[in-house]
């Protein structure tokens, strides 16, 4: 009680402008603290924006590569896949196709795995996901195209396990050889007539064919994704999707990536 009694003797003695003085020291303090709160909040999101923009920079340099690596791979299936056409179109015609396209006997069976670099997008996946990149169309593309990756990556594996050598090793009208001193180490002849004369060998030549063309069209396809993703990301950053290797993008490829940032 005397306690009380002496605080409120206290309060008596202070006057109107005191009282102005300390209700505006009171809320100069508490706008303080809310200015420091906004100002530590705002330092935060602009911390994790920044940290999301140097995340998105990575993951668009890495998709700079996967176009580059997919592309090419496409570039070499896709000059394989025409000869071995020329080649089964010629056979199927009731023709023996000349001696400078045979290769496309044996580039039949190449299935190669797809292995585009995916650290980044692997790293990004490990903490927390897309979620972080606010452009669905970007999240889509990128979606996409890890998607279809592992799609052609497993389509690759079932057609290893099925796939039919046209010309077996232990056919005697096959005859490899090896030169040291050549960038191809294994060479391949072949006796030609008898083959062209062999229904086994034409079945077996046409369904590998026809295989493989499949392949080369899942090639197609994932470097389409890849270039639409590499554009989205890009387009996002105000950057240009321009791969490390292989040239700038032409043709349909151009149109592509013009499709995929419009």
């Amino acid at each position: 009680m005397i306690l009380f009694k002496r605080v409120s003797e206290s309060f008596k003695r202070i006057e109107g402008r005191e009282w102005l003085l300390l209700g505006l020291e009171t809320l100069g303090v508490l706008a303080g603290i809310l200015i420091a709160f906004e100002l530590q909040e705002w330092g935060s999101r602009r911390s994790e924006s920044a940290r999301h923009r140097e995340r998105l920079e990575r993951l668009f340099e890495e998709s700079e590569q996967d176009v580059a690596v997919v592309r090419s791979m496409r570039n070499i299936m896709r000059e394989l896949g025409d000869r071995e056409s020329r080649f089964a179109t010629i056979l199927n015609a009731g023709q023996c196709p000349p001696a400078n396209i045979w290769s496309a006997a044996g580039t039949v069976n190449i299935l190669p795995s797809i292995a585009p670099p995916r650290s980044v997008y692997e790293e990004m996946m490990g903490s927390g996901g897309l979620t972080s990149i606010p452009d669905k169309r970007v999240r889509d593309a990128i979606k996409s195209f890890s998607a279809y990756l592992t799609f052609a990556n497993g389509q690759n594996e079932y057609f290893r396990s099925v796939q039919v050598q046209p010309v077996p090793l232990d056919d005697k009208r096959l005859r490899l050889g090896f030169r040291a001193d050549s960038e191809d180490l294994e060479t391949s002849e072949y006796d030609r007539e008898p083959l062209c004369g062999d229904s086994a060998f034409r079945n077996r030549l046409f369904e590998a064919t026809a295989t493989h063309l499949k392949v080369v069209s899942y090639h197609e396809t994932l470097t389409d994704h890849a270039i639409a993703m590499c554009g989205r990301i890009g387009a996002s950053l105000q950057r240009s999707c321009d791969p490390p290797f292989g040239g700038p993008l032409t043709g349909n490829d151009l149109k592509t990536l013009q499709a995929a940032i419009r």
